[in-house]
């Protein structure tokens, strides 16, 4: 039998969950089965394009790439069962279906802290074969692509984001179990103003405040999950 492991909204808009069976006493020899997935949230009241006879308004997202140096799950009770998968790219599916990420068997145990680090590519360390994340003006760890007010633009950040949320309660993942972590994505709010105006993409004056919305939207996401407290 299933148990769900729910954790509260992410960044805005997101959500990670985990479903998880029971699990007493797990062994190191012992093994669990783990699919991590990612999606867009699509149930987002974010500003979206909106089509009228003579002219496309708003923001519309058609493409949504990140590069992962590493995604790991940490254990709490010995370092040799991290689980941890490097250096890849994601293409999120925009219609709200599930990407998996990776699907495997990992060491069953107890699980406490996830981290995810989207960053850009080495310089010759890592082999890249999409152009978008690396050519001759640099190496970039987003690619988002769409139109804005009709017009096309591909927004590339070459800033490094590192979410980092400690698991609590922890995670327990039974001995051949099937368990389930989903991180869900609002790629639409990283384009909005403090006004709650959409901020064009194609206007380099935005870059700055756009790579600000990420990174804040990465902090929410630790900051809701900090569940400690004084009680």
């Amino acid at each position: 039998m299933k148990n769900l492991y729910r954790l509260l909204p992410l960044f805005i808009g997101g959500s990670l969950f985990a479903i998880s069976c029971d699990t007493t006493n797990p062994g190191f020899d012992k093994t669990a089965n783990l699919q991590l997935q990612m999606q867009v949230n699509t149930t987002t009241t974010a500003s979206k394009q909106i089509q009228t006879s003579n002219s496309q308004i708003g923001i519309e997202i058609q493409e949504v790439k990140l590069f992962v140096e590493e995604m790991e799950l940490e254990s709490i009770q010995n370092d040799s069962l991290d689980f941890e998968i490097e250096n890849f790219i994601v293409n999120l599916p925009l219609d709200g279906s599930p990407l998996i990420l990776t699907e495997q068997e990992i060491p069953a145990g107890i699980y406490d802290e996830f981290e995810l680090e989207i960053e850009k590519p080495d310089d010759g360390d890592v082999a890249v074969n999409d152009s978008d994340f690396r050519d001759e003006t640099g190496s970039y760890s987003i690619v988002v692509k769409g139109l804005y007010n009709g017009e096309e633009f591909m927004f590339r950040s070459n800033e490094d984001y590192e979410i980092d949320i400690d698991l609590n309660p922890p995670l327990e993942l039974g001995d051949g179990g099937n368990s389930v972590l989903i991180i869900s994505v609002d790629v639409y709010s990283w384009f909005k103003g403090a006004d709650g105006e959409d901020m064009d993409p194609n206007n380099p004056n935005n870059t700055e405040g756009i790579n600000e919305n990420i990174e804040k939207s990465f902090e929410g996401f630790e900051d809701e999950f900090d569940d400690d407290d004084d009680n």
